[in-house]
């Protein structure tokens, strides 16, 4: 009985070392995950504020870039319309020059005489008159001539039939075109065949 007393002290004994050693392993193994994962959150957090940092410095070496690239494109404007007001202010008095050189050469000039007449409706008035047409500085020295046209097949004779008189004097219906402006509009005009 004493042995089997001591045996059961020992184990209880033993069982108690057993639980305390296997606790403390626990707790250190709870330790060592708890501390891994602080450590992990510690680096992706480095890692974070480094990334967001070469962000950051990208960022003002693309603001620096655009920037200077805006003041260039500035500078290029103003010297173009700096440029353009010179050759405007250029062209300006060229062209003053040029006027200055036409009145002094226009008064040296001899005026042509008045006409003391004018044309109205193709003919020579006699008198001056603001309102009639100058005398034409050119005129077409042919006089126009009627395009031939030959007699139509119609017209002809028939075969059977034989006439005393010529082609020329035959009464023949001919249309004419003219062109009719209506009242309310003055611009159109339509055309119309008149048969004669």
């Amino acid at each position: 009985m004493e042995e089997r007393e001591k045996r059961k002290i020992i184990a209880e004994e033993k069982h108690k070392e057993w639980v305390q050693k296997k606790n403390k392993q626990e707790r250190k193994e709870r330790e060592q995950k708890i501390n891994k994962e602080m450590e992990e959150k510690a680096a992706k957090k480095q890692e974070k504020e480094y990334l967001q940092e070469k962000a950051k410095e990208k960022y003002q070496e693309w603001l620096k870039k655009k920037n200077a690239e805006e003041y260039e494109k500035k500078k290029r404007e103003k010297e173009k319309e700096k440029q353009r007001q010179a050759e405007l202010l250029e062209k300006k008095e060229i062209a003053e020059r040029k006027f200055k050189e036409w009145l002094e050469n226009a008064k040296n000039k001899p005026r042509p005489a008045a006409k003391s007449y004018g044309y109205s409706s193709g003919k020579l008035t006699g008198f001056y008159n603001g309102n009639c047409y100058p005398e034409p500085a050119f005129y077409n020295p042919i006089p126009w001539k009627p395009i031939h046209i030959p007699p139509s097949k119609e017209v002809k004779d028939l075969p059977g039939k034989k006439s005393k008189r010529p082609m020329a004097s035959q009464p023949h219906r001919s249309s004419v075109l003219a062109i009719h402006k209506a009242r309310g509009n003055l611009g159109l005009g339509t055309l119309c065949r008149i048969q004669r």
